[in-house]
């Protein structure tokens, strides 16, 4: 069975992170530090062995060995520093006290006026520790000789030692410090998160009207904010609008049925007032009505759906539009003028059909007899525009005639789109879905006084 541990919140981990990253650093600083330290002392006790050394051979070079006595070579009493004089063969000539009896510390023989570098580790008063050896060599009276210096490399271990030790414990009450202050900084700046949470879940499927409060300033968190209200906003409005939908839609379809309802009632219980023709033509009709207000219904389902993505191609719409004008002038005695101007878009064409059909045959509807079908670009968009010489559409109901299930006093939006009240919506939504808008238009047109409806949509961009 494997177990898991409970995630830490983005408090925790922003500060853990933060603790790494600066203990990284430190870490990084303090290696710096310490290795640019050892460098400085290496190089001084190198340079201190060489001078050293240097002051042996030149007494070396002026007189050789003949007046060259102990405490020439003597050091300081301890063994951190020293000299001892080699002849051509190698054999000590002059030691240090602490290496009296010893061989020759180094197997270089340099040249005259040539050092000679190295690290060694020698045995000294019963310790092995490192030394920095510099040999010289010097040709003088009795010469050549070798010059060889010593420098214990301790000090320089031990001051980096106590360097990064110190080091270390600077940057742990460091370290804690910056803990605490990155963990109250975080949870300073997500508090305006954790109240936005908390209003968020307050809020309920049934009331929509709270909204989270703005932080000041104009970060990331109040563009949060604001768009957290900006989603409520869409939630409250699609909610409303769905609740609109259910009522209107439960009475449109109440309506039919109850008709049905009531006609076979009536056959049942009173036979000799209507005759059985008569019953099927109300069935029929009424069927009708119901199928056609369910498939207005799926449709705008379908617009109002952003996860439905019907298949889009280059649409001709001064085709469609010249077709369905078409259509109308056949159907019915009716005077039809039809203007098309080349204006295509890319979008599904079987919708964009139905979307032109609704306006011809919402001008169809309520004309008095003559309608104008036209395509036309303007302004980088193609618009179809659909006009007749009917009664129009008051002032204060152009904008709102594309809502569903609205209604007016002389019924002209009841009849639109097969008697459902849907046609003009249904306009609308394929438009919105295609990037564009359905809109009324006010155009002083002596000949078509009527209604002017517009559908403008994107234009076509040539590759």
């Amino acid at each position: 069975m494997t177990i898991r541990l409970p995630r830490s919140g983005v408090r925790a981990r922003t500060t853990l992170i933060a603790v790494v990253v600066l203990t990284l650093a430190l870490a990084l600083a303090n290696v710096m530090v310490v290795v640019l330290l050892s460098w400085s002392l290496d190089k001084a006790t190198t340079q201190d062995a060489r001078s050293a050394g240097r002051q042996v051979a030149n007494e070396l070079a002026k007189q050789g060995t003949r007046d060259l006595t102990p405490s020439d070579v003597a050091s300081s009493g301890d063994s951190a520093s020293m000299i001892q004089v080699l002849d051509a063969n190698g054999v000590p000539l002059a030691s240090d006290p602490a290496i009296v009896g010893y061989p020759a510390l180094t197997s270089a023989r340099p040249v005259s006026g040539q050092d000679v570098v190295e690290t060694t580790t020698i045995r000294v008063n019963g310790s092995r520790q490192d030394y920095r050896l510099v040999a010289r060599g010097v040709n003088g009276p009795g010469g050549p000789y070798t010059v060889i210096s010593a420098r214990s490399l301790a000090p320089v271990t031990e001051a980096s030692t106590r360097l990064t030790l110190l080091l270390c414990l600077a940057a742990v009450p460091m370290l804690a410090i910056s803990a605490l202050a990155g963990y109250r900084a975080v949870g300073s700046a997500l508090k305006p998160v954790e109240q936005m949470r908390r209003t968020v879940a307050e809020i309920s499927t049934r009331d929509l009207s709270l909204r989270v409060g703005l932080p000041p300033g104009n970060d990331e968190v109040h563009r949060l904010a604001t768009t957290l209200n900006s989603m409520l906003d869409r939630l409250a409005s699609t909610q409303e609008a769905q609740r609109r939908f259910v009522a209107d839609a439960s009475h449109e379809l109440r309506s039919p049925l109850n008709t049905i309802t009531t006609a076979l009632e009536v056959s049942e219980h009173h036979p000799e007032t209507m005759s059985t023709g008569e019953l099927l033509g109300v069935v029929s009709q009424e069927t009708a009505r119901l199928r056609e207000l369910v498939d207005d219904l799926l449709l705008l389902a379908r617009t109002d759906d952003a996860t439905d993505n019907p298949v889009r191609t280059e649409v001709d719409l001064d085709d469609l539009a010249h077709a369905e004008a078409e259509r109308a002038r056949a159907g019915v005695k009716l005077r039809v003028e039809i203007r098309t101007e080349p204006a295509k878009v890319r979008g599904n064409a079987a919708q964009l059909r139905r979307a032109i059909r609704n306006l011809v045959d919402n001008a169809r509807e309520h004309t008095h007899g003559r309608i104008r079908v036209c395509t036309y670009t303007m302004d980088g968009m193609a618009v179809v525009e659909v006009s007749d010489d009917g009664p129009g559409v008051p002032p204060a109901d152009q904008e709102r005639i594309f809502e569903r299930f609205v209604r007016r006093d002389d019924s002209r939006q009841r009849r639109v789109g097969g008697s459902t009240g849907l046609g003009l919506a249904i306009v609308a939504g394929i438009a919105a879905r295609h990037g564009g808008r359905a809109r009324y238009a006010n155009v002083a047109d002596e000949e078509y006084p009527g209604a002017h409806f517009r559908i403008e949509l994107p234009l076509e961009v040539a590759a």
